[in-house]
């Protein structure tokens, strides 16, 4: 079963045991690529996995990225803790080394100059993943109030509604990934967990809403009145179709009155 990047601290521990295949015209051995240890001739120490450089800030989202790119590359593991280091005895242990050298050097280039050479002579991927984690992971007071304070400070104003919506959104997403709230996991049949995330969905609908500016203020009105209330994605939807609804009746508006003075 192929590790999932959810929750990195559930993995259990166990070394993935190297299927060896013989070619016999290159008197070498072989990984499977399904393998965990397999490593593709594309891949290189100076492979860059992810387009944004973590610089200190938003280490939640840098950190699903990270978690995406190796579970891609079936080497999400390295950092998991679970594929451990085997013994030197091992027959997987010279495979297990040269992974763990590659997921190490892509981390490290995902890593801004500073925060790279702060972990440079850590031994393995895990130990470098666990620093990261220790240092930059732990969520606290301070980043919650930041968060919490950049999104009820975050207005439309000249932003196009499109990018104040990513803006926002990215904020929720950052502040969701800091949520250390035990959520219930049970399958009962009272509906608290539909109606806890129904609230959420309104506040976060509210807040959108807050921001737009006063030309969406007829638009807004009308979603406020709806009941139940829409999504923030659908109400996204809906405020996309006004806008371009708008733009269409302005243009029917503005023809015949151009119309009429070419006529003159």
């Amino acid at each position: 079963m192929g590790d999932t990047y959810d929750d990195v601290s559930t993995y259990v521990t166990r070394t993935p045991q190297v299927t060896q295949v013989v070619d016999p015209t290159a008197d070498s051995v072989m990984l499977d690529s399904s393998h965990p240890f397999y490593l593709h001739p594309s891949d290189s120490p100076g492979m860059v996995l992810v387009s944004s450089i973590f610089y200190g800030k938003g280490y939640g989202g840098w950190r699903r990225v990270i978690f995406i790119a190796l579970s891609a590359k079936n080497k999400l593991g390295f950092i998991s803790g679970s594929f451990p280091q085997p013994k030197i005895s091992s027959d997987s242990f010279k495979p297990w080394t040269r992974c763990n050298g590659m997921v190490i050097f892509w981390v490290l280039n995902s890593l801004s100059k500073e925060i790279a050479e702060s972990v440079l002579y850590s031994k393995t991927a895990r130990d470098i993943w666990n620093e990261l984690e220790e240092r930059f992971g732990q969520s606290n007071g301070p980043q919650l109030y930041q968060l919490q304070k950049e999104i009820t400070e975050l207005a439309q104003a000249n932003l196009d509604i499109a990018g104040y919506y990513t803006k926002l959104k990215r904020l929720w997403d950052e502040l969701d990934s800091l949520d250390i709230t035990q959520h219930c996991t049970c399958d009962c049949s009272c509906g608290g967990k539909e109606k806890h995330y129904k609230s959420q969905q309104d506040e976060r609908l509210i807040q959108f809403l807050m921001g737009l500016n006063n030309a969406y203020a007829a638009a807004r009105s009308s979603l406020l009145m709806l009941s139940p209330l829409p999504s923030v994605n659908h109400a996204y939807s809906l405020l996309i179709r006004d806008k371009k609804q708008r733009k269409v009746q302005i243009s029917q508006h503005v023809l015949p009155q151009s119309a009429f003075v070419a006529s003159q």
